[in-house]
């Protein structure tokens, strides 16, 4: 059943990042909608370089903009502003997206809302940057996360994406985003689980937002390695599951006693990967056999076999 006569606040969770043209726009969709509306965005960069050109946006109509005062980290930002929503609707939406190629944005997710179920956009990339240092991460997102919705939803789950996605508000009660999670890397995973074992259906729409924030390299190399350890402890933690496609791949090498052999390729070829990735021609094979590499050298409680 589709929602009536919507209310939706759009949420937005930035980390020093100019979101003016971001937030210009979707106000400008938001009014044309003729629906009640909000948009909060929660800047987690106490001293973030666009702080005074954001807070600007405070003079548009149903606008919050604000820097957070102590960081909260990604997940407790994303809660902060789903608390501090005043409507029915909440769509998710990080300051680092572009929806300049998307004049329908707001009316197609409002055309495809469905009550009692979550609904995801998609991610997209523009052009490819001329800057080398930016490369890998354009060509891991532009490989492995700008998918079709036809893609996503054969996997709807495991598919999630904090990026871009809506939900009612006493949906995300029940579930939010577990706050233990510090660094960076499967915030999305854990939502998506959750759920799962809630059994609310996710719907995956072709209403792409563009991620324009890069990563340099190293940076997104370093995250890559933050993932990994956030993965770690979910395994430790026994909450990972085969949809993670690194832990199943994790534990075809532990079944055949390989793990050792792996994290010893890691050690000694990392650096000489890191060249790879960082060069004009990354290989995402390279990049997978780095992360699986660094997976394998981590201490992993394994369960005992019943």
């Amino acid at each position: 059943m589709k929602v009536s006569a919507p209310s939706i606040s759009v949420l937005i969770p930035n980390y020093d990042w100019d979101v003016t043209m971001l937030i210009n726009a979707l106000h400008q969709q938001l009014l044309r909608a003729n629906v009640a509306f909000e948009v909060l965005c929660f800047d987690d960069a106490p001293n973030s370089a666009y702080g005074a050109k954001n807070m600007s946006l405070n003079s548009l109509e149903h606008v919050t903009y604000r820097t957070n005062t102590i960081p909260l980290g990604r997940a407790k930002n994303r809660n902060a502003l789903a608390k501090a929503a005043q409507h029915d609707l909440l769509l998710f939406l990080d300051g680092d997206a572009g929806i300049m190629h998307n004049t329908h944005f707001i009316s197609t997710y409002l055309n495809n809302q469905v009550l009692g179920e979550v609904c995801c956009g998609g991610t997209a990339y523009g052009e490819e940057p001329t800057d080398q240092t930016l490369l890998l991460r354009y060509v891991y997102g532009k490989s492995r996360e700008e998918l079709s919705a036809e893609h996503r939803q054969k996997n709807a789950w495991a598919g999630f994406s904090a990026f871009n996605f809506m939900i009612e508000k006493k949906l995300f009660q029940e579930i939010q985003f577990q706050e233990n999670m510090l660094k960076y890397g499967h915030e999305d995973t854990l939502f998506g689980k959750a759920l799962k074992q809630h059994q609310i259906k996710i719907k995956h729409i072709n209403n792409t937002a563009l991620h324009l924030g890069l990563d340099a390299n190293l940076v997104f190399l370093a995250k890559s390695r933050q993932a990994v350890e956030n993965l770690r402890d979910l395994i430790n933690d026994e909450l990972a599951d085969h949809d993670i496609k690194l832990y199943a791949w994790y534990l075809r090498l532990h079944r055949t006693r390989m793990t050792a052999v792996i994290g010893g390729l890691f050690h000694r070829f990392k650096t000489k990967w890191e060249e790879n990735l960082c060069s004009a021609q990354p290989s995402l094979t390279t990049f997978d056999l780095y992360r699986l590499g660094y997976l394998c050298t981590l201490p992993i409680k394994h369960k005992r076999s019943r």
